[in-house]
């Protein structure tokens, strides 16, 4: 089945959808719900976080964070006898390497000049494993480790050759990114760049598909369009803390990458995690290209509209952690139904409409203290949704904000909600308790269908019909 027969589908289901959620006010009582209402689904099976190969990439994610910042740490530079040199722009060049060890730092100077550039066919051939390139080296020459085929480290002070040229394979003797995959040695697996990159240019590192982990050391703050695309055995992605701008899939077909932190970025370019499909862990400062620029989830995963979060979201997806945001714009989560875990940073003011809209594999959410207001429909659907904790600072709940949420098992109002608005909690089926606090208005089917709940006492608090299943009469 193709995207656009699926989008024709999932349009004609919302629409249903969207006429079943405002039942619980236009009618006289919320019509029943039914197991496949939510997300077009008639049988669903929440995510454990499970996937195929997730325990393998975990694993490998692991012991790369574990093991990529001691690359070279133990190593002293070589000695100036090791290489064949020549003068290069009032410092040195390295033309050959004539070592034998199979890591190599190359040190900053020789002989009391700069070690300024690496020559063509500096390391080709030879027998090394891994190299580390100074930041006092400026240039590259085409080739310079060309037939280097046993290497699986290399630390860089920039991309390309420090001048012109910006895509990786130029060192291992392409002529631009399209041969990558032919240039670029399989056995590669790790490369380390410098604290003065600051920037990854379009196409950079594209179809170098060997590459397993790329790590920014320091200040690079922007990667563009296309830069990683299709790197896919990256496993371990490390962008630093200086990266403020990322590029129109940049990262799309890295299908390996297991774990990604866009902490401190400013814009994120449509489609950027394009079939990142073993994407299990993401923290993101904002849901979509900006903080201004308010969107969906799937946006990054090239979803142009919200309606389409489930088919671009990959189903590997488990664990999504929100951090330095005020605001979860309306259905910024909505059908993510594999989705397990919503980590909720301090500073969120607001949940929009159907942020978490018929996000069937949560079980369980913490609302920051920082929170004021739950938009109408917030978890509408997120039917094997068992705890919620509003924290203390929210102030308003919107209509049919828990609607469906047949799991949930107990709940206390916030002190400073004064009202629960119609439909809010209709089929919460297994809600047996409930702390209303300084409620003191419960609008029509507040609680409807909620059978398991335990009647208590509303003396002085303004409840209207549809909540019988709530209210404690004198005959209990």
């Amino acid at each position: 089945m193709n995207k656009a027969m699926i989008r024709s589908i999932l349009s004609v289901t919302l629409v249903a959808l969207m006429a079943l959620a405002a039942l619980g006010g236009c009618v006289e009582r919320p019509s029943e719900t039914q197991s496949g209402d939510w997300n077009g689904k008639d049988e669903f099976e929440p995510s454990n976080g499970i996937g195929k190969n997730t325990k393998e990439l975990a694993e490998r994610y692991e012991e790369y964070k574990e093991n990529a910042g001691l690359a070279f740490k133990q190593n002293q530079p070589a000695e100036g006898y090791d290489f064949t040199i020549s003068d290069f722009d009032g410092g040195v060049r390295i033309d050959a390497y004539t070592g034998i060890d199979n890591v190599v730092v190359i040190p900053e100077s020789i002989d009391g000049k700069a070690v300024a550039a690496i020559g063509a066919k500096a390391f080709s051939n030879a027998a090394v494993r891994a190299v580390y390139v100074p930041d006092s080296v400026t240039f590259i020459e085409k080739g310079a480790f060309e037939g280097a085929q046993a290497i699986t480290t290399l630390r860089l002070p920039f991309v390309g050759d420090g001048k012109q040229v910006t895509h990786f394979g130029h060192i291992f003797g392409s002529d631009n990114y399209s041969n990558h995959a032919v240039k670029v040695p399989t056995s590669l697996d790790m490369v380390i760049l410098g604290e003065k990159v600051t920037r990854i240019d379009e196409n950079a590192f594209s179809g170098c598909k060997s590459l397993s982990a790329i790590i920014l050391t320091g200040g690079a703050d922007e990667i563009g369009n296309f830069a990683l695309y299709e790197c896919r055995d990256l496993v371990y992605l490390d962008l630093g803390n200086g990266v403020k701008s990322i590029g129109e899939y940049a990262f799309g077909y890295c299908d390996s990458i297991y774990s990604l932190s866009l902490t401190g970025v400013e814009r994120i370019g449509l489609g950027a995690l394009y079939e990142c499909n073993s994407l299990y862990s993401l923290t993101i400062p904002f849901v979509g290209g900006s903080k201004s620029e308010n969107k969906h989830l799937g946006y990054i995963f090239g979803a142009d509209i919200s309606d389409h979060n489930d088919e671009f979201v990959p189903h590997s997806l488990y664990r999504v952690s929100l951090e330095g945001c005020q605001e979860i714009p309306d259905r910024a989560f909505a059908s993510c139904a594999y989705i397990g875990e919503f980590w909720l940073g301090e500073g969120i003011e607001r949940v929009g409409t159907r942020a978490f809209y018929a996000c069937r594999s949560l079980l369980e959410i913490a609302m920051p203290d920082s929170l004021k207001a739950l938009g109408d429909d917030a978890f509408f659907g997120c039917d094997n949704l068992e705890a919620v904790d509003l924290g203390a600072g929210v102030e308003s709940i919107g209509m049919q904000a828990f609607f469906g949420c047949k799991a949930l098992a107990s709940l206390e109002i916030p002190d400073n909600v004064s009202e629960i608005k119609p439909s809010t909690f209709a089929f919460c089926s297994s809600l047996k308790t409930v702390e209303l606090n300084n409620v003191s208005k419960i609008g029509k089917d507040a609680f409807y269908k909620c059978d398991a709940l335990t009647p208590i006492s509303v003396t002085g608090i303004d409840v209207a019909y549809g909540n019988e299943s709530l209210i404690l009469t004198d005959s209990q």
